[in-house]
């Protein structure tokens, strides 16, 4: 899969400073680029794990309800 980002001029240090950073430490822009992005999404991720209860056991109808249900 490819993706295309349009940079403006006044970013073109941060363009240079991945060539130079990639260029030094060996390893191509995309990479460098795609760790970047995940890292960001990880640390903006929503937190809803906070509510996680875990594994749930949940009543029948039953214990629910017991007699009232049998009508």
């Amino acid at each position: 899969m490819q993706l295309n980002v349009y940079i403006p001029r006044d970013k073109e240090a941060i363009i240079e400073e991945l060539d130079a950073t990639a260029k030094r430490i060996g390893r191509p822009k995309n990479e460098l680029v795609l760790e970047a992005v995940e890292a960001y999404l990880v640390e903006h991720r929503p937190a809803l794990d906070v509510f996680r209860l875990g594994e749930v056991d949940m009543p029948s109808r039953d214990e629910l309800y017991g007699e009232r249900w049998e009508g």
